[in-house]
């Protein structure tokens, strides 16, 4: 049954683990967006996406590795300034 929240705007482009019917197409094998293989996008928590395949009607959360949470925790480290009249090194 499709998921109250589908709608064809909004739209992904990942695998069903389900039915797998991406397998063979060329579009899809290149990482292009497809217009036949895509998927309902449903709902977005961070990096996760819950999605809804409109072929078999499957539901899961797709982790696309990579967003919130991805960044390393001394990414905005500051370095300690010089000395007021010393040169950075």
């Amino acid at each position: 049954m499709r998921d109250a929240q589908a709608d064809i705007g909004r739209r992904v482009w990942t695998a069903c683990p389900r039915c797998a019917d991406q397998d063979g197409c060329p579009s899809c094998a290149a990482g292009g967006t497809c217009e036949v293989h895509w998927r309902f996008l449903l709902a977005v928590e961070g990096r996760r996406l819950f999605v809804q395949c409109p072929g078999c009607w499957h539901r899961w959360w797709h982790d696309t590795g990579f967003g919130a949470g991805d960044r390393p925790r001394d990414l905005d480290a500051l370095p300690d300034f010089p000395a007021p009249g010393r040169a950075i090194v």
